[in-house]
């Protein structure tokens, strides 16, 4: 073992949005170890990035249907960029199309995992080049890539061992096909009962996982709860940006928009709630944001969509507001975690209104943070947005040091920490720590 451990984190999405991905990198390599992010690159082009002390590659991992990559064919005839993305959309919508009605049909095809072989080969000659103690898998869709380089890493003779991140329950992902569901699982099966660790974010995921991967030992959790010490005063203002006095009631949702994020159940109460403001921290340009737009032109004034703010800034922006929603709909992987933005919201010292999906609904009862409606139901979304607004104080008085403490990556990373320098038997010399900032992205040219 060298002074210095190694991990290499594998993910397949484009790093910078995932923000367990980033806090696990950064944590590891303020305590020391030598931490090597790979990731998806969103636009095809590999490049390079740092968190901290650690660096991330982005590598294009997936196949990437862009105006660029057009069939030259389909391509000529047009000049107008807004074309070229059209038919870029209706090429990525085609092979989603093809997916569905394979399996409705019950056309026969070898179910494999998507972007594997791509992946394997992209990211094995840099992690020959890393030679990595560790190599730690972020969710099911890098587990096989994550095995894969492990064994190659063994036959080599370098004894590289395996940690899988289970960011979710398989069986509760509603977009894999029942095919491919299968495949993951025989995947996650396989390879978890020889990784050194299984991490998970709830003891109700863990409950789960023990039947799906077929494991005796409980999974350790990792919560996502948020950064600390790392967050910065926010350079923009959430009201400011709006447009909106302090004493304006405020609602803020903030992070993915899709139809089971129950954002329509909120803004559909907003013409119940007289004079409160809803706003969304999400990309604006998302469709699921648009369409809510177009369907409601009567609460333009009150209801407003603003662009993400570096995650490090985030816990300062939120602040801003008077209640974080979650309003999910009752989906399987929505009744067993407390997702990302819950921490943040309790950092943020904001009241929580939150649908009844299960482990949520039965925190903020024992907080004592917020209140429960029923999903998907507008007036009883209405009557508990009402209880928050008349005495909010009530709500953020739940939020001991000792509560906030405890919902701290900080203390999380504790534990990550822990699980690491067992497994590698290794004894890190902790770093003066850097500031948790992404840093911007430049073309990767040399050799990773």
């Amino acid at each position: 073992m060298s002074q210095t451990p190694k991990t290499l984190h594998i993910v397949l999405n484009g790093v910078t949005e995932d923000s367990r991905v980033l806090k696990c990198a950064w944590s590891l390599s303020n305590a020391g170890w030598d931490v090597l992010v790979v990731g998806s690159s969103p636009s095809g082009e590999a490049d390079e990035l740092t968190i901290g002390y650690a660096r991330i590659i982005r590598l294009p991992l997936k196949l990437v249907i862009r105006k660029e990559n057009i069939p030259w064919v389909l391509r000529m005839p047009f000049k107008n960029e807004t074309l070229l993305w059209l038919i870029a959309g209706v090429l990525r919508r085609l092979r989603r199309y093809r997916r569905k009605l394979t399996e409705k049909i019950g056309v026969k095809r070898e179910v494999v995992v998507p972007n594997l072989h791509r992946s394997v080969k992209l990211i094995t000659p840099v992690a020959m080049g890393f030679d990595p103690d560790i190599v730690h898998a972020h969710d099911y869709t890098a587990l096989p890539i994550a095995a894969a380089i492990v064994e190659m890493l063994q036959k080599a003779g370098r004894p590289a061992q395996l940690i899988y991140d289970a960011h979710e329950y398989v069986p509760g992902v509603a977009h894999l096909t029942k095919p491919l569901a299968a495949l993951y699982t025989k995947i996650e099966r396989k390879y978890s009962s020889g990784a050194a660790a299984v991490l998970s974010v709830s003891e109700p995921m863990n409950d789960l996982l023990i039947e799906q991967l077929k494991v005796t030992k409980r999974p350790t959790i990792v919560a996502n709860d948020p950064l600390v010490e790392g967050q910065q005063p926010s350079k923009r203002h959430l009201r400011t940006d709006l447009g909106i006095a302090a004493d304006i009631p405020l609602m803020v949702y903030s992070g993915a928009v899709a139809p089971q994020r129950g954002i329509q159940t909120a803004l559909a109460a907003l013409r119940q709630l007289d004079g409160v403001h809803l706003a969304l921290i999400a990309n604006p340009k998302n469709k699921t944001e648009t369409d809510l737009v177009a369907s409601a032109p009567d609460l333009a004034d009150r209801f407003h969509i603003v662009t993400y703010v570096p995650n490090s800034e985030l816990v300062s922006y939120l602040s801003g507001a008077d209640i974080g929603l979650i309003p999910i709909l009752h989906r399987l992987n929505h009744e067993i975690s407390l997702i990302t933005k819950f921490g943040e919201y309790m950092q943020a010292l904001l009241p929580i209104l939150v649908s009844d999906v299960k482990t949520m609904s039965a925190e903020v009862r024992k907080l004592r943070n917020g209140e429960v409606f029923v999903a998907e139901d507008v007036d009883d979304f209405v009557r508990a947005a009402k209880l928050v607004l008349a005495d909010p104080a009530k709500y953020r008085a739940a939020y001991t040091t000792q509560v906030l403490s405890e919902r701290s990556w900080e203390r999380q990373a504790e534990i990550l920490l822990d699980t690491y320098n067992q497994i590698a038997s290794a004894t890190p010399t902790a770093q003066p720590h850097k500031s948790f900032v992404v840093s911007k992205p430049k073309l990767l040219e040399e050799s990773v």
